[in-house]
Formats: structure tokens, C-alpha cells, sequence
């Protein structure tokens, strides 16, 4: 009779893990997306003849069932010295209409359905005693990495997305 009830205890809670685990799945969880292939275009902020300032908006969205939260957003600009040393190419990310000058990114929720947009700051300064013009005629095109630490109920996860800064598209601005 004690073993029967023994089992009887031990069905039960392992029911009840079942149930537990099938509702926590059933909830889902944070899936953010950052749309660099909807990015705008470059955009001037400032300019001098040693440094030009321009800004790329990227929008995001969390598309999954549970809030999320940004924990950190950094670039990775991919202009080598050795080949264009004429360019030094640095760059920051915000929330657009929260800016921020230490190159710290505040963290930030994001709650399920929702979005907003990044604003990604460029600094680029003329080098080797050449002004900002001089210096943008011999860039390429550059290619960006956008990485966005998230967190939702699970385990953070780094998203890595890559687009292109055009040649093109950032000569326009000292002109």
C-alpha cells in the first residue's frame, strides 16, 4: 500500500513537470530581428576638413511571443589600415533619439511585437595630411558588422548582422 502510494506521489509530480514543461514552451520566447537590408542610406551630421560625421538608421523588431531586451550593440568596421591608411573609420551605436557620446549602448526592453530603430554613428578622419575629400576618393566599398547581444527567457545569444557602407554612397557625403 506505501509503494502504491510512493508511485502514485511520483506519477503526479512527474505529471506535473510535463505539464510545467509544455506550458513554458507554449509561451515562447524573444526573437529579435535587425533589418540591415532595409538600413537608410548615409547621412550627413557634420563636416570639416579633417573628419566627416554621417549616420545609418536600422530598424529591429522583436518578433517573438515574450519581451526581449538589448543588452549591447557594437560594429565592426572592416577598412584595414594597410591597404587604406588614408581613412580611419570608427563607429557607435544608439537607440535613435537616445544618444549617446561615451560609447556606452543603455540596455533596453522590447516588449513582444514591438520595435524601434538604431542609429549607428560614423566617424571618419582623414589621415597621411590629407583633407576629408582627399581621403573619401580612395575608400571602398566597406563592409559592417552589427552585433546585438539579446536576451529573452533563454540564454543570451549574439546576433551578427553584415551589410555594405558603398563607396559610392559615402563620397556623396564630402561633396
Amino acid at each position: 500500500m506505501v509503494f502504491l502510494l510512493i508511485k502514485l506521489i511520483l506519477a503526479v509530480i512527474v505529471l506535473g513537470v510535463v505539464v510545467v514543461g509544455i506550458y513554458i514552451a507554449h509561451q515562447g520566447d524573444a526573437v529579435m530581428r535587425f533589418k540591415t537590408a532595409a538600413r537608410t542610406k548615409a547621412v550627413k551630421e557634420h563636416a570639416d576638413e579633417q573628419r566627416l560625421d554621417f549616420t545609418v538608421e536600422v530598424p529591429y523588431d522583436n518578433i517573438g511571443r515574450q519581451e526581449g531586451t538589448i543588452i549591447d550593440a557594437y560594429m565592426r568596421i572592416y577598412l584595414p589600415q594597410e591597404q587604406y591608411g588614408d581613412v580611419l573609420l570608427r563607429g557607435k551605436v544608439n537607440l535613435k533619439n537616445v544618444l549617446r557620446e561615451d560609447d556606452y549602448f543603455e540596455a533596453l526592453l522590447v516588449p513582444a511585437g514591438t520595435g524601434n530603430t538604431l542609429m549607428l554613428r560614423f566617424e571618419a578622419y582623414a589621415r597621411n595630411e590629407k583633407n576629408i575629400t582627399e581621403a573619401m576618393e580612395q575608400i571602398p566599398d566597406v563592409d559592417v558588422a552589427l552585433f546585438v547581444d539579446c536576451r529573452g527567457r533563454g540564454a543570451l545569444y549574439t546576433k551578427k548582422e553584415i551589410f555594405t557602407l558603398t563607396a559610392e554612397e559615402m563620397r556623396k557625403l564630402v561633396k
